[in-house]
């Protein structure tokens, strides 16, 4: 993995070099904002553009991980900043953008935000398809399912997708299916549902 050391300099010298050297004893690639010398560019845009480069495909994977903790503790804010910057990370990768956009649309289900959810399931849902990954394709429809029966709208679309959803979890003996069912069954129960 490459990682990346940015701080202030004068003040941190023998705490970087620390880090540089442990990192690399553990066998890591470390590059520091130094070896970008003199450039046009913005110190951050210069950053950020190595971030770009093919290998940072590991980046945009720790920081879907980092967002997922934070998601996990209620720290909303910080976890929509990371699941969008390893989204912009992923730039070409489709699965990568797939599984991003996913997880911004179970956040935005979290905080209450049905119509955002339902949008970016929607979006989701249409990249898992190209994607072809069956467990992304559960995951998106019955987060779109859920996202309709929250604003109590087009209960006659969420019924197949949260059937889809729980069909495809059954299939793969997946740990979201009860989630999956309470949902098919919250939909079933709404007037309208069935």
């Amino acid at each position: 993995m490459k990682v990346f050391i940015s701080s202030t300099y004068l003040d941190l010298i023998e705490h970087r070099k620390a880090a540089v050297n442990s990192l690399r004893a553990m066998g890591e690639e470390v590059d520091h904002m130094e070896i970008f010398g003199a450039r046009d560019e913005e110190p951050t845009k210069a950053s950020l553009d190595e971030l770009d480069k093919p290998e940072s495909k590991d980046i945009s994977i720790d920081l879907n991980y980092l967002a997922g903790a934070e998601h996990a503790s209620k720290d909303y804010p910080a976890a929509e900043r990371d699941y969008r910057e390893a989204l912009r990370i992923d730039n070409n990768n489709q699965e990568g953008i797939a599984i991003r956009t996913g997880n911004l649309a179970a956040l935005a289900l979290d905080r209450k935000q049905w119509a955002e959810a339902e949008s970016l399931a929607r979006e989701a849902l249409a990249l898992a398809e190209k994607v072809g990954r069956q467990e992304l394709i559960a995951g998106d429809c019955h987060r779109l399912a859920k996202a309709l029966l929250k604003q109590n709208k087009n209960l006659d679309e969420a019924l197949p997708l949260s059937r889809r959803a729980v069909e495809i979890f059954t299939r793969l003996r997946s740990q979201s299916l009860q989630s999956a069912q309470e949902t098919l069954a919250e939909i079933e129960k709404a007037p309208g549902g069935r």
